[in-house]
């Protein structure tokens, strides 16, 4: 019985027997069915009902959760308690949920530095404004707005207070609403009909919302990224956090200034169950990432924190 195997096993408990998980873990589906293979082989018994339509835990399978997720975890705490001093015990798998704004602003240049610091490493990161339930709970690190959760706990947030931006380009072309009621007349760009997760208020400035007439968008586009560069292209006027201009490295015109949208918060959260190398691991990154955002000047706040 091989460690990742079991390792694999409690990933796919915690994604309810759906193996997309191996998106997740960067493995095919076929290695998947390999580590499942050899804990039936070494426990004598089937653990995954395979069923062309869909995959459960057999009852030995469900039986067998909660003794995997406790020897992973012992695994992972003897890792710290045994290693030598040349032994590195920051290592392992970490799986990072974060939004699409986040994976495209990160520099890859500052993980080349964490992996050269830390070569026993293995970064999983997906990036996507909507987040399944199973993905969430497969993942070790949330870097996105977030609710209440049993499973996560939020260590601290980035605050976005959002209001209505267009590129000068826009404004020479079709002049500047002066009042609400002129914005119907403008080309408004939207988020799109997806739910962006922990969300709701993403398209506030089409509702009726915050003062503004309702709104039928000229463009939606399913990535805030792509909302603010359309708006840099002087396609339309967007809702954006008055912060992506420092983000991205362009600056936009606010439209309508006296209209204040929503505060929304990006949460970093980590997984309550993590012990051992995993706790260690992800604290290391942590201080890697808030390390990373101070230097570009993105200011990290308490959750109590009146933002």
């Amino acid at each position: 019985m091989r460690i990742q195997s079991i390792y694999v096993f409690v990933k796919l408990a915690e994604n309810n027997c759906d193996f997309g998980v191996h998106k997740l873990l960067g493995l095919p589906r076929s290695s998947m069915w390999a580590h499942i293979s050899d804990l039936e082989k070494t426990l004598g018994k089937k653990l995954i009902n395979r069923k062309k339509q869909s995959l459960s835990f057999t009852a030995a399978g469900e039986e067998f959760i909660p003794y995997a997720q406790k020897m992973y975890q012992s695994f992972e705490e003897s890792l710290v308690t045994t290693h030598s001093a040349e032994d590195s015990h920051v290592g392992g798998d970490l799986i990072i949920s974060v939004t699409l704004a986040i994976a495209l602003t990160w520099s890859m240049e500052s993980i080349k530095k964490l992996y050269s610091e830390f070569p026993n490493l293995r970064l999983h990161i997906t990036a996507s404004d909507v987040i399944s339930k199973e993905e969430e709970n497969a993942s070790d690190i949330l870097i996105r707005p977030f609710g209440e959760s049993e499973i996560f706990s939020k260590i601290w947030c980035i605050a976005y207070h959002h209001g209505l931006f267009a590129s000068q380009e826009y404004i020479d072309k079709m002049g500047l609403p002066k009042t609400p009621e002129e914005l119907a007349f403008h080309r408004v760009i939207g988020f799109g009909e997806y739910k962006f997760s922990y969300y709701d208020d993403i398209n506030w400035h089409l509702k009726g919302q915050a003062g503004l007439p309702k709104i039928k968008p000229f463009l939606t586009i399913n990535s805030t990224t792509a909302v603010f560069d359309a708006a840099r292209r002087g396609l339309g006027i967007g809702s954006l956090s008055i912060e992506a201009s420092k983000v991205y490295e362009y600056e936009l015109v606010r439209v309508l200034p006296q209209i204040v949208g929503p505060t929304v918060k990006t949460c970093f959260c980590v997984k309550k169950s993590a012990t051992g190398r995993k706790l260690n691991t992800i604290n290391t990154f942590r201080d890697y990432f808030e390390n990373y955002l101070k230097q570009h000047g993105v200011k990290i706040l308490p959750l109590e924190e009146d933002v």
